[in-house]
């Protein structure tokens, strides 16, 4: 039976044994700056003192006085030094040198955040394949956050546009910037979701189609803080289920591409403004056509024959078809003499502006023409735009193209004419 003298002596040495334990543990757990050196000096004090407690114990029953003092001054020696070599390390907590980390905490606080970073990295490129950005509107401040996506969808650069509220409607069209205000303030005040589609206007000028959504995050007392959304740039699907077929003329036998130039035949440009024009009709937006004619065309084939003329006409038209468009605008050969641009969603402005990048773009060739004054190849271009006040007839925008054009040719060409309001052209230099 066990003394009871012998307990607190027992209990000693588990005590150094559980300090020697609880020293490795703590090293094994925290990073290795934190027991330093003093790891060896604490693991050795607590078991050299489990050790001479033991064998104090083991040597009571013979009374060898000389032993137990010994093994007493090992023991209160250990009972110093641990305190001793831990006193390094209360210092440098105590001087903020020291920063106590758990290991397996650290080690999983690496691991999830570089599982962000990789969904982060997934995100991104399944947002910027499926042409879906994403956005958050804090409230009441109206703090815009938009992902990477959102400023390729808007044509801009994350470094030179910071996003807000006030900028980021105005992109919308107006009709549709308002609609969209109305009802981002709605969802801030009242909760819910909306879904809306929008046309958007790119600062390049481009027009893109998009479906927007949102959803406003409560707090637990009903207050809207936050609306999520998504931005869905549709316009390639959108446009392709619009657009008729390319393919629709080798359907019922006939080529839906002019042989000479590459571009659209007649018959596809009829099919094309039938479509875009009863489009423009139900949207009510504007739709614009461009009539390009090289100057003096008869004269330049009786001067340089057929052959050449043909290759001058397929040059222009190429140039023509290179010259920076939307996407949607159609090119097309509307006779033996003429080139046809359609543009969709360009009003008046717009598709005389196209008609000068055009009429610069031929001049830019510099191709010979010895009937000309200057001795360069030079177009005339007539533009007209559908509007809803007096225009229900695509054949009646065509006429209006074809009125300018003819006004263009009147006044001496290499100019650009638009319909009800001629505007010249300055003579361009071609570049030395």
């Amino acid at each position: 039976m066990i003394s009871l003298m012998v307990i607190p002596d027992m209990l000693a040495a588990i005590g150094f044994l559980a300090v020697a334990f609880a020293v490795n543990d703590l090293f094994a757990a925290t990073e290795t700056t934190v027991l330093r050196r003093q790891r060896a000096g604490l693991m050795s004090a607590a078991l050299t003192g489990a050790l001479a407690q033991t064998s104090l114990i083991a040597a009571a029953p013979y009374g060898v006085v000389a032993l137990d003092q010994a093994l007493a001054g090992i023991v209160t020696l250990s009972f110093i030094a641990i305190p001793a070599q831990f006193w390094p390390v209360i210092c440098r907590i105590r001087e903020g040198q020291m920063k106590i980390v758990n290991r397996r905490l650290l080690n999983r606080t690496r691991r999830a955040e570089e599982s962000v970073r990789a969904m982060r990295a997934w995100l991104n490129m399944a947002e910027q394949a499926g042409h879906v950005g994403h956005w958050q509107l804090t409230v009441p401040d109206n703090r815009l956050i938009w992902s990477d996506e959102m400023f390729r969808i808007h044509g801009m650069w994350k470094e030179h546009y910071q996003p807000n509220m006030e900028t980021a409607l105005a992109a919308f069209h107006p009709l549709d910037g308002k609609r969209m205000t109305v009802l981002l303030q709605d969802v801030a005040a009242h909760g819910g979701e909306f879904d809306v589609a929008a046309l958007l206007r790119r600062p390049d000028g481009e027009i893109r189609h998009v479906a927007v959504r949102g959803q406003a995050v409560q707090s637990w007392g009903g207050t809207v803080e936050l609306v999520n959304g998504v931005m869905v740039d549709v316009t390639e699907p959108r446009r392709a289920e619009m657009r008729p077929p390319a393919h629709a003329g080798a359907l019922d036998g006939t080529a839906g591409e002019d042989v000479l130039t590459g571009l659209a035949d007649r018959k596809q440009f009829d099919a094309s403004l039938g479509y875009e024009f009863k489009r423009a009709v139900r949207s009510k937006k504007p739709l614009g056509l461009v009539l390009i004619e090289i100057d003096q065309f008869y004269q330049y084939s009786t001067d340089y024959g057929a052959r050449q003329a043909a290759i001058c006409l397929r040059n222009v038209a190429q140039a023509v078809q290179a010259v920076p468009r939307r996407t949607g605008d159609i090119v097309a050969r509307f006779s033996d003499t003429e080139i046809a641009v359609l543009l969709p969603l360009a009003d008046g402005n717009g598709a005389r502006r196209v008609a000068m990048q055009i009429a610069e773009a031929i001049r830019a060739l510099g191709l010979t023409d010895a009937g000309r004054d200057d001795g360069l190849l030079t177009v005339s271009c007539g533009a007209a735009a559908f509007t809803m006040d007096d225009l229900y007839n695509p054949l009646e925008l065509t006429r209006r193209a074809a009125r300018a054009l003819a006004d263009a040719r009147h006044d001496g060409g290499d100019r650009v004419c638009a319909y009800r309001e001629t505007e010249f052209t300055t003579t361009l230099a071609v570049p030395g």
